[in-house]
């Protein structure tokens, strides 16, 4: 039990330090290739915090556990909006002054709704897997297109920020990161999903539920960190807009690719329970966020954040109980 612990703690901190690694090393290469300071942003700073969902995903479904895949995608859109939401928001009212509630959100809710309706079958196939790495493209051309047009908001206006100036020099820097990076999300991904399913073969417990919190938990740490930043320098909008898009990232992206490499297996338990649970998650940032007094700005106040982590540490109890 204790190698196993080791191994989960050792994973989630290579996971994290890999993935910073990484994304530097990105940014950079890309900077002194020429590409836009724009499309930097808006790709590689963007799926910077998703990257250890991505490897888990990944590597748990070549190592034949399906159920910690979907778990760490579903636990993690759960955890971002009940964990992370309302964790920030006990350290601060959080403001909602952009136009997030018209235009993310609603692409969150139709992701969100297709990603349960193609796990009804228990699988996403390759084809379905495509599909969700379409409508990524998709959403990433949007941010691009709204973001050139000026129309910057909270998911946007992280991302979109200039860059550091052109660097000079050699690329052995840049890409000595992205190797360290990239053996760092490789290892921790392994050890990870290795420590997380003897964990639960030692609890009795089942690796979908491993996936649900104990992985999901650890591959959301950099969104909680950047949540929790973004409410005590009162950049409420940077707060809410990274559970959005990290939540639309997870379901277009993080499923997407392990579904086109490999079909990924849906068991009954998470179609049924967790999937719904996701679904009402991301349906009550609509009453949570918004402001129902005209001309007024949304508001997610202490008490409706406390109520988001309540309802998430009920869930979790849940999990574990049955």
């Amino acid at each position: 039990m204790i190698l196993y612990g080791a191994a989960v703690a050792a994973g989630i901190l290579a996971l994290l330090w890999g993935a910073d690694r990484f994304v530097e090393g990105a940014a950079r290469l890309a900077r002194r290739l020429g590409i836009s300071p724009l499309i930097v942003g808006l790709t590689v700073v963007s799926f910077g915090t998703s990257l250890p969902e991505l490897l888990i995903t990944v590597t748990a479904t070549f190592m034949g556990h399906p159920d910690v895949a979907v778990g760490n995608v579903v636990g993690s859109n759960i955890a971002n909006i009940g964990l992370i939401l309302g964790t920030a928001s006990l350290f601060r009212p959080l403001m909602i002054h952009s136009a997030l509630l018209q235009r993310e959100y609603p692409a969150l809710v139709v992701v969100s709704v297709l990603a349960w309706l193609m796990a009804k079958d228990a699988v996403f196939s390759r084809f379905e897997g495509l599909l969700l790495l379409g409508g990524m493209a998709l959403f990433l051309w949007w941010m691009v297109r709204s973001a050139r047009q000026g129309q910057v908001d909270a998911l946007l206006k992280e991302a979109a920020e200039e860059p550091a100036p052109p660097e000079r020099g050699d690329l052995r820097r840049p890409l000595t990161y992205l190797a360290l990076g990239l053996a760092c999300l490789t290892l921790g991904s392994r050890l990870l999903v290795w420590g997380g399913v003897g964990m639960a073969r030692a609890f009795g417990v089942s690796e979908l539920v491993i996936g649900l919190t104990l992985v999901a938990v650890g591959t959301s740490l950099p969104e909680l960190a950047t949540s929790v930043a973004g409410a005590i320098k009162k950049e409420d909008d940077i707060a809410v807009g990274n559970v959005v898009g990290s939540n639309i990232f997870n379901l277009l992206a993080i499923l997407g690719v392990p579904a086109t490499i490999l079909p990924l297996q849906v068991s009954p338990e998470a179609f049924h329970r967790d999937f719904p649970v996701m679904l009402l998650a991301t349906l009550l940032l609509w009453p949570v966020c918004r402001s129902w007094k005209t001309g007024r700005r949304g508001r997610v106040n202490r008490l409706e954040g406390g109520a988001l982590l309540a309802g998430y540490l009920g869930y979790m109890t849940y999990l574990f109980v049955h």
